[in-house]
């Protein structure tokens, strides 16, 4: 009898110790975590550089000298794609940089603009673009063919003409 207990003993696993996975559930598990960390670092890289990239040009151009295009261009950091110089509408010549990304493939992107002295003129992405509803309003308003228009008023107040002639007459009063 105590030869059949101690059979049963050693088929069944210990409490305090776990059952040893399958293999190939830890290669899928690995796997998959793999991959998230590669999605992950071409996410950051694409992110870093890009801003990178913006925090300097914003540094060199802002406004108290004239930065050249090949001193701009060289600004740039880790971008997979280039294009141009291709001239836009006005016939300067525009780059255009694209920073790989899986998921944000078209945010990072940025556009210089060279001036006919081969200065940086402008540099634009879609990430400086604004709301579309801003944008809409703001094109309304500087179509507006009323000039002397008004502004809404809020809750009790009152235009400002109104308002100081009240003052006044309250002045004279007391």
């Amino acid at each position: 009898m105590n030869q059949d207990q101690n059979q049963q003993n050693d088929s069944q696993p210990e409490s305090g110790s776990q059952a040893k996975r399958n293999p190939i559930e830890r290669v899928i598990v690995w796997g998959a975590i793999l991959i998230l960390l590669v999605i992950l670092v071409i996410e950051y890289r694409a992110k870093q550089r890009y801003d990178a990239s913006i925090s300097a040009l914003q540094k060199v151009a802002n406004g108290l000298r004239d930065v050249s295009i090949d001193e701009a261009r060289g600004l740039l950091v880790g971008f997979s794609q280039q294009e141009g110089p291709q001239p836009n509408a006005a016939g300067l010549n525009t780059y255009h940089y694209r920073w790989f990304s899986l998921f944000k493939g078209d945010s990072y992107q940025l556009t210089l603009v060279e001036n006919e002295d081969h200065t940086l003129k402008s540099f634009d992405g879609p990430a400086f673009a604004e709301d579309p509803d801003v944008l809409a309003r703001k094109l309304k308003e500087a179509n507006s063919d009323d000039v002397d228009s008004t502004p809404p008023l809020i809750g009790n107040a009152r235009p400002q003409d109104q308002a100081e002639k009240k003052s006044v007459s309250d002045d004279y009063l007391n």
